[in-house]
């Protein structure tokens, strides 16, 4: 490339001089193969305040260039100048070209720093070459994006939202980038952030976007019969474990025992009464009919997430992470042993109730689970202590 406009501007032939003579060379490459004015080129290089000699300083930089350049580059037409330029001296032309071809990153490799550096401040304004630099990342961002690879693009991301605070594109993309990482709260911190450096509420598109990330808090507990009586003893002790959860850490109740005992109805009805205790969500899954992924999907759905990883591990990472300090409940229904339970497993900030018929002794042993042991008759504990001891 014989000239460059993307940071520096510079003509391979040789020096160009200070502001002026270069503003005059990047305003004739801007309009390379048409003619520009003597009057646009005035007002391009010496704004609103030229000089009285203004016509003749214009001439002697334009002769200056010529003597650099060559004579037939710059040609005198019609009250103006123009300058030839062939395809791929400029390298504004094949940023254009590389971007159209979606070659985005090694059209914005062209870029050493911001455009037309050297040239008059009042010019660069004018201008505004940086604006295409940035719509370039933009539609690099979506590209990736669209292909699942936010997370690789978070530290390029949070680099040019803190260099252009006021841009909301780029806000809006760093947020889809948090969130399709798990990292929902991030993602609307960043709202948030932008929200508070412009002033006043961002624009429709940063508004959806925020709403359709806002944590959807679901109320899965299916309905608990009107009838239920009895119970109070086990229901003291759920209560108990209640009242000394720190709600920072992952309390598992098991109740188990035969079927037709009452164990789902004594989980409902105990889950329906506190539901108030977990402001994030009450979570439900029927283990007797799906599997731990089948039921993390749709977990990972009911918390508002799109994309659900292929991979069951990936499923559960992300579960952990979008319940990561959510205060929740999660009734599993009907588990067969603990290894259908392990992978449903929040990593913290959750009370999980665990029904089965099985007595689940790896779910005590390696997770701390606490067995309740539920008998066709209700029984009697008289004490904290006696609780402790049959839990």
């Amino acid at each position: 490339m014989r000239y460059r406009v993307l940071g520096e501007v510079t003509a391979q032939d040789g020096p160009l001089g200070g502001a002026k003579p270069r503003t005059v060379l990047a305003a004739l490459l801007l309009h390379a193969n048409h003619v520009v004015s003597d009057q646009r080129l005035c007002d391009l290089v010496w704004g609103d305040n030229p000089p009285a000699t203004v016509r003749s300083q214009l001439q002697i930089y334009v002769s200056g260039l010529r003597k650099l350049l060559g004579p037939d580059t710059i040609r005198r037409q019609h009250g103006g100048y123009l300058i030839a330029v062939r395809p791929g001296e400029l390298d504004l032309d094949v940023f254009e070209n590389l971007v159209e071809q979606s070659r985005f990153r090694e059209a914005l490799a062209l870029w050493p720093g911001p455009a037309l550096l050297g040239c008059a401040e009042s010019f660069v304004d004018i201008m505004r070459l940086d604006e295409r630099r940035l719509a370039a990342f933009e539609l690099l961002f979506d590209a990736e994006l669209a292909q699942g690879n936010g997370i690789a693009l978070l530290p390029e991301l949070r680099r040019l939202v803190a260099e252009h605070p006021h841009r909301e594109r780029l806000a809006e993309q760093l947020m889809l980038a948090l969130h399709g990482a798990g990292r929902t709260s991030e993602a609307l911190d960043v709202y948030s952030a932008t929200r508070r450096r412009l002033g006043i509420e961002p624009g429709g598109r940063l508004r959806d976007l925020h709403r359709r990330l806002r944590p959807v808090v679901p109320a899965q507990l299916p309905h608990a019969r009107e009838d239920f009586t009895g119970r109070q003893a086990e229901l003291a002790v759920l209560d108990a474990d209640l009242a000394d959860w720190s709600g920072t850490s992952v309390r598992i109740r098991v109740l188990t025992g035969d079927a037709g005992v009452g164990k789902t109805a004594l989980a409902l009805h105990w889950a329906h009464r506190v539901r108030s205790a977990f402001p994030d969500g009450q979570l439900h899954v029927d283990l007797a009919r799906t599997d731990p992924p089948t039921a993390l999907a749709a977990l990972l759905r009911s918390l508002g997430t799109d994309r659900i990883p292929s991979l069951p591990d990936e499923r559960a990472a992300l579960f952990r992470s979008l319940l990561a300090d959510r205060k929740v409940l999660l009734l599993l229904d009907n588990a067969s042993d603990s290894d259908q339970v392990r992978p449903l497993l929040p990593g913290r900030s959750a009370l999980v109730l665990v029904t089965t018929r099985a007595r689940l002794t790896g779910l005590v042993a390696r997770d701390g689970a606490r067995a309740m042991p539920l008998h066709p008759r209700a029984w009697h504990a008289h004490s904290r202590t006696e609780r402790d001891h049959v839990a």
